[in-house]
């Protein structure tokens, strides 16, 4: 109405936080002075150098540390963890951006994990924040895990900037190139804001252009290795029906009579998206039995087909997902025409093959992450999961790989939950209520007013949308096949249930029991014989291992027997050793024996060539170890490096020994000439 009304409250927003308020209570400069921060930013400069805290630039390093510590602990201690996208992405940039700054308070090495304590002491007298208590240790560990990943990466990094930005200083230019600051992004791991901050210290302005056209061409490299097996949109709407659409009825009925095809579209996209030549097509139903993939649960599949009595139509669902609020269904003509397809009524059947274990598999994936949660406490969080027919996948925060005690105390406590077949119940609340019954909610998760709790009497809640058992029985077994970690500070379980987890371990015992017939010995004493056979096998091994460097020993005294005939007097020779460490042993031996000579030789070790050259104390001034024997690898594209006395080397190509050895008796020979050339002169 343009009509404008006074404030029921009158007043004035002056902006401040809580912070810059409590910074004019307390009469400071600053919101780092104020008794709640002050203490973060002195424990940073404790752990640097004074000379550089007192400089502007470490007063603002301690100022960025104390802000960006106090986040990440708080980010952290909620199950987020650094990765390339998302609420992740500015966590990495947090940190990185810190830990650079460490720099500049004279910091040496991971300093942020060292902070978390005064953070969580400064913050958790709060009722608020006791939480922080007990992620503590956990916060601190996987904040250093990530700070010792970049720190492999922060000096390499610095350098290329480093060198960069000194070359443009002396050629009196301002722009940093766009493709340098990419790699930094990409190679080293320096988010662009960083970059740009460090070329503004130095003044000089990043080519962000050139930056963002690098990062697209990046991106189009991506899109071109991405596009097989990607959604794609399809065609045009046309409306067969009108009326309400995309009920979902899926939770207990699997088969439902009467449906109506509300909307419909043919494209090819969906046809080539599942390999279909033709007849794909997508459809909206006014109720669906079939659940579309969403909370990590694979969508259903099954077929539609006409009622008794009607034209012959059948359809062959292949996938399901939702569009806003519709729930799109993807499906292959089996009988009949796409163009002739009407608007029903038709028969919706879930393929309950598919649907009975992915139910199983849910339930189950609820059972371990209430498992894991009671073995480790609530800190550990979930961070992605995969529900499927034949497996299931649960993604966790949690800061080092679990010892096979911990696999076998949760695969023990889920099963004995399964064993005790309780009731799986699903109840709708609001999302206030939920919470206050303690159910578990997926951080960054977004939740209506009303939703749907998934509880197993009194050992998991949580909120969930997918579908489950009536009763835990149901699951039969679960089985832990493998744990390994994804990314930093995140583990990823992967595991089996029912007839699949059964059969598993019917193999197992399958190959315990031809295990033993092979070993001679009764399954309860198979233990016993492997460790004695172990024990054989290391036995042969060390005796194989004198022979081999008596044997190599004595080829060495002969070699050097022989080289004592010529001036200086040089082995080069292809022998027979089982490890590196034998040649080195070999070249000390020519060391001492030849202090005026020296020696290179190569083996065949694990398929790979291998080379250790050695130089007597007479020889060095003239020549190299680790030259001779960088040189003469460089004939096979190998590498090497070490000291002037003795240096190793390899490449990956065993047969062309005889090359390498040619090519190191022509360099020995030539430095050694051009050596004797120049004393003559003197």
């Amino acid at each position: 109405s343009g009509e404008r009304r006074p404030l029921p409250n009158r007043g004035i927003d002056t902006g401040m936080g809580l912070e810059r308020l409590a910074m004019i209570l307390q009469g400071t400069a600053s919101v780092f002075e104020i008794d709640l921060l002050k203490p973060i930013g002195d424990a940073a400069r404790r752990l640097g150098s004074p000379k550089a805290a007192a400089t502007d630039r470490g007063k603002r390093a301690a100022r960025v540390i104390t802000d960006h510590v106090r986040a990440l602990v708080f980010t952290y201690a909620e199950g987020v963890r650094p990765s390339n996208e998302g609420r992740g992405y500015v966590v990495r940039r947090l940190l990185r951006r810190a830990a650079r700054f460490g720099r500049d308070l004279g910091i040496e090495g991971a300093f942020l994990s060292r902070l978390v304590p005064t953070v969580v002491s400064q913050m958790s007298h709060y009722e608020e924040y006791k939480y922080l208590r007990q992620e503590e240790s956990n916060v601190a560990a996987a904040i250093l895990e990530e700070e010792n990943r970049f720190a492999q990466t922060l000096e390499q990094g610095m350098g290329r900037f480093e060198e960069t930005a000194a070359g443009l200083e002396q050629k009196k230019r301002i722009l940093f190139p766009g493709e340098v600051a990419f790699q930094l992004y990409d190679t080293y791991g320096f988010p662009i804001d960083l970059t740009v901050e460090m070329a503004a210290e130095r003044g000089l302005k990043v080519d962000l252009p050139g930056y963002e056209a690098a990062m697209e061409e990046q991106r189009e490299r991506a899109r071109r290795a991405a596009r097989f097996g990607v959604r794609r949109a399809g065609g045009a709407w046309r409306t067969l029906s009108q009326g309400a659409h995309s009920e979902f009825v899926g939770y207990d009925r699997w088969e439902v009579d009467g449906v109506f095809v509300r909307d419909v579209r043919e494209d090819e996209a969906a046809a080539g998206s599942h390999g279909a030549a033709e007849g794909a097509i997508e459809f909206t139903l006014d109720v669906t039995p079939f659940y579309a993939e969403s909370g990590g649960q694979v969508a259903d599949v099954g077929i539609l087909e006409s009622m008794p009595g009607a034209e012959n139509v059948k359809l062959r669902v292949v996938d399901v997902y939702r569009d806003g609020n519709r729930i799109i269904h993807r499906g292959e003509m089996v009988e009949g025409a796409a163009a002739s397809l009407g608007p029903g009524p038709y028969r919706a059947i879930v393929d309950g093959a598919k649907r009975a274990p992915t139910q199983r598999n849910h339930t189950a994936t609820h059972l371990l992450h209430a498992a894991l949660r009671k073995r480790f406490g609530t800190q550990l969080k979930q961070a992605g999961s995969l529900v499927a027919p034949d497996r299931l996948r649960f993604d966790f925060t949690h800061p080092k790989a679990l010892t096979p005690e911990d696999l076998h105390a949760i695969e023990t406590m889920v099963n004995e939950k399964i064993l005790d077949d309780l009731p799986v119940q699903t109840e709708w609340t609001s999302l206030k209520e939920a919470q206050e019954q303690g159910a578990m909610a997926l951080f960054g998760e977004k939740y209506g007013d009303r939703v749907r709790q998934v509880i197993v009497d009194g050992f998991s809640r949580e909120l969930c949308g997918g579908c489950h058992v009536k009763r835990t029985g149901e699951i039969g077994y679960l089985r832990i096949e493998s744990e390994a970690a994804i990314a930093s500070g995140t583990r990823r379980i992967d595991a089996v249930t029912g007839a699949l987890a059964y059969r598993r371990a019917e193999e197992d015992r399958s190959l315990l029991h031809e295990l033993a017939s092979r070993m001679g010995a009764a399954r309860e004493h198979l233990r016993e014989r492997l460790a004695a056979l172990q024990d054989h096998v290391h036995q042969l091994q060390a005796e194989h291992a004198k022979q081999s460097r008596e044997g190599l020993r004595n080829t060495i005294e002969r070699l050097i027997e022989a080289a004592l005939r010529e001036e200086p007097p040089l082995v080069v020779a292809e022998v027979t050793a089982h490890r590196v460490e034998e040649l080195r042993e070999a070249g000390d031996l020519i060391r001492r024996k030849l202090p005026n000579g020296g020696g290179l030789l190569a083996a065949a070790i694990e398929g790979k060539l291998s080379v250790v050259a050695s130089v007597g104390t007479g020889l060095q001034g003239a020549l190299s170890a680790t030259d001779w024997a960088k040189d003469a690898v460089s004939v096979a594209e190998g590498k090497g490096g070490g000291k002037p006395e003795q240096a190793v080397a390899g490449a990956k190509d065993a047969t062309r020994i005889q090359e390498v050895l040619e090519r190191g008796r022509a360099f020995a020979r030539e430095r050694l000439k051009g050596a004797a050339s120049e004393k003559r002169s003197r």
